[in-house]
């Protein structure tokens, strides 16, 4: 009860911000759509590079704001939308697959760039591979698309099911995942390496729902008795797995608070899934499983682990849910003082792109040994911004961290483009680092931590504990084709 308090009492706090802001936005898009011309024969290009939550929020918003003359360019090596939450329930569980992408045509055709109805914003299929200094981006394909104003929000690489290897076409991803819920189905002994959100969500689905999908399996097998592959693959479903969950570090979800780690670790051992923590393991796939040995690197291979105190185990599928790594590497040749060590792209509090260089002075005085000074120099890139996991923003790898940068970012674009100075900052608030994670059919933890938030929010500054609300297990599609809705479209197959 008391944690159901402090969380309405946080929303109260955070709502009529948040209020104002959607009211204002939505007048500034009803103005928009009134006084918009369209794009010029020759207009001026905002090119944002990556449509994930960051990019196509931020795309969205220039759609109701852009200067008539102006236009918002979307590059994107997919063609669809890949809702990102619903790939592990549809790595496991059958037959919500198709829910899971949205064409960037129909969501800008019927979403973002529909209001004014005059081409505000394009499309365009292609990686991005690099940043010129004549203000071009050159594709893989060999094109290069020009832009007046350049957006970075290209996210982070992860392994399948987080990302997937054949999200460029929606067809060959929905194989993927098919051939992933195979693997899983047949396996009697699974290894789930990572205890970040993917990596849970991933082991307790597989854990939960291997009897409803066993049963559904054995069902779809009888009603076509015909034929042979689905008879060979029924004798191979085994609805009681064992599961196996490794961590390198000793708590999970390690971002986060050591209470969720705590109430998450509950729910793992009620389920009966087994827990290594503390222990970094080596993969080895067994050839002819599909994995690297066989130059396939498959997703969900069989093969052995061995672990940090030199045990080793087998298993018939084994999935990989660590890291993330940076697509940053298109501004490594012109840009390469704006990438950290990490990776990420170095931004100011405006989100512009800051770029760091080292000078060496050398002084020599009569008498003495030469001195030796370095001097490192930031400058920042007035017409380049970077948001979303790719960016270095001191705010939560979240997509909703993401959509207050993406509206933080339009604000600033809409800024310079009438000359003024991009004055908007983002600051982090404790509403974007709250977790939603579900951990199988029947459990969902809610989390927020108030050490995540920024001293600076007034909102938050009283508040000096976390809230953990546990739920029930959110449905089994992950809600389907309603979750499109949040990107103001709607679902339609294609």
């Amino acid at each position: 009860m008391f944690n159901t308090l402090r969380f309405v009492g946080l929303l109260a706090a955070h709502l009529p911000r948040l209020a104002g802001q959607a009211v204002v936005r939505k007048l500034r898009a009803l103005l928009h759509r009134w006084t918009y011309k369209g794009p010029t024969d020759a207009p001026k290009v905002v090119l944002v590079v990556g449509g994930s939550f960051a990019g196509y929020r931020l795309v969205a918003r220039l759609c109701d704001t852009l200067p008539t003359g102006w236009q918002v360019v979307l590059v994107d090596q997919n063609r669809h939308f890949n809702w990102s939450f619903a790939l592990p329930r549809c790595a496991v569980v059958p037959g919500h697959e198709r829910t899971a992408f949205l064409a960037y045509a129909t969501m800008l055709a019927r979403g973002a760039a529909s209001a004014s109805g005059k081409k505000v914003a394009r499309f365009v299929q292609g990686r991005a591979v690099a940043v010129t200094g004549a203000k071009t981006v050159l594709l893989e394909s060999g094109a290069a698309v020009p832009y007046d104003v350049l957006v970075v929000a290209t996210g982070a690489a992860q392994r399948p099911p987080a990302k997937l290897r054949a999200a460029a076409d929606k067809t060959a991803a929905c194989r993927e995942l098919q051939g992933l819920q195979a693997r899983i189905r047949r396996a009697r002994t699974v290894a789930v390496v990572g205890g970040g959100a993917v990596g849970l969500e991933l082991a307790t689905d597989i854990k939960t729902f291997a009897g409803v999908v066993a049963a559904r399996h054995a069902a779809r097998v009888a009603k076509d008795q015909d034929d042979k592959d689905d008879d060979k693959d029924d004798d191979d479903t085994v609805a009681d797995k064992h599961v196996t969950l490794v961590h390198a570090r000793p708590q999970l979800l390690n971002r986060f608070g050591r209470r969720l780690h705590e109430h998450v670790l509950g729910v793992l051992e009620t389920q009966g899934i087994h827990v290594e923590l503390g222990q970094r393991a080596v993969i080895a796939y067994r050839r002819g499983g599909g994995g690297p040995d066989d130059a396939a690197d498959v997703a969900g291979a069989p093969g052995t682990l061995t672990f940090a105190d030199g045990r080793s185990r087998e298993y018939d599928c084994i999935l990989q849910c660590t890291g993330q790594t940076p697509n940053s590497a298109l501004l490594q040749d012109v840009y390469a003082g704006a990438l950290a060590p990490s990776g990420e792209v170095r931004v100011n509090a405006g989100l512009q792109v800051v770029t760091t260089s080292t000078s060496t002075t050398t002084m020599t005085a009569d008498g003495t040994a030469d001195t030796t000074h370095e001097t490192t120099h930031e400058t920042v890139v007035p017409d380049m911004f970077a948001l979303g996991d790719v960016a270095a923003t001191g705010g939560p790898k979240m997509a909703r961290a993401a959509f207050a940068q993406a509206d933080v970012v339009a604000d600033n674009i809409l800024a310079t483009i009438r000359g003024r100075a991009a004055r908007h900052r983002y600051r982090p608030s404790v509403l974007e680092a709250a977790l939603k994670l579900t951990l199988g059919k029947d459990a969902t933890v809610l989390y927020m931590d108030w050490d995540k938030a920024d001293k600076a929010d007034k909102a938050d500054k009283a508040a000096n504990a976390s809230v953990l609300l546990s739920t029930r297990g959110d449905r089994e599609g992950m809600h389907g084709e309603r979750q499109w809705g949040l990107m103001g479209v709607k679902y339609e197959d294609e």
